[in-house]
């Protein structure tokens, strides 16, 4: 019989599955991003993309090590596995409030950008081929109309089986029908929403590093009270057998 409770075994794998499963999600991400773009690290910063390498293998590692210390029962391994869950909590919710913070930022941004800004960006031959790219899958014509194009406006535009279309004024180049909605707060709201399910996910890691934390102290507790039983027996056991020396 171990001196870990079963059941409390059996959940503690569960939640550091959790990290396994996250961590190997991430790190076969990376490698399958950097297969398909092996300029996205330097797109991205080389340094962010180290970070996110490191910080995907040691979510691996760490599951690793909860996996091995709650198999072998070690209290030492078990030690050095809550001080790192210590520690990805307290990232966790770090980054939570980070993302937090940014969400509420880049919201604010995205409402405040005026025609003028709109102009420079299309002047842009980069942010011209974004936008053009992006239309079509997101049924949108321009940041904020179809005007943002000027007198041509590109065949991604081109509004076909959908309801946000519209006729093209007679004085403009491109498609009969175009998208009748802008792609600006389209974006807006992918992006809130994309910050909004990070945030959640870091913060639940959180919590999930908390549950974890707790029962690896449950685990040492439950290991050292078997050993201390183990030894009490023990001298209980020989102390009938202790005899003394008559005259010492």
């Amino acid at each position: 019989m171990g001196k870990i409770n079963g059941c409390l075994k059996c959940v503690f794998f569960l939640l550091n599955a959790v990290f396994g499963i996250f961590g190997g999600l991430m790190v076969f991400g990376l490698v399958k991003a950097q297969a398909v773009e092996p300029q996205l690290p330097s797109a991205v910063g080389h340094w962010l993309w180290v970070g996110l390498c490191v910080f995907s293998l040691g979510m691996l590692m760490v599951s690793i090590l909860g996996g091995t210390a709650a198999k072998t029962e070690k209290t030492a391994l078990l030690k050095v596995f809550a001080g790192l869950e210590v520690a990805v909590m307290i990232i966790m919710m770090i980054l939570g409030i980070v993302m937090a913070s940014c969400r509420n930022k880049v919201k604010v941004s995205f409402e405040n950008i005026s025609p003028d800004i709109v102009g420079e960006m299309m002047a842009k031959n980069n942010i011209r081929e974004i936008l053009n790219d992006a239309q079509e899958p997101l049924q949108c014509c321009g940041f904020m109309s179809y005007q943002d194009w000027g007198s041509s406006i590109p065949g991604s535009c081109k509004c076909s089986e959908s309801t946000f279309c519209t006729n093209r004024p007679g004085n403009l180049e491109g498609p009969a029908i175009i998208y009748s909605r802008p792609c600006l707060p389209i974006a807006s709201d992918m992006l809130d929403l994309a910050l909004t399910v990070s945030m959640g996910v870091l913060f639940g890691f959180a919590v999930t590093a908390l549950l974890c934390l707790g029962a690896s102290l449950l685990m040492i507790g439950q290991i050292r009270r078997h050993d201390g039983g183990r030894g009490g027996q023990a001298i209980a056991m020989t102390a009938p057998g202790y005899k003394l020396t008559p005259g010492i």
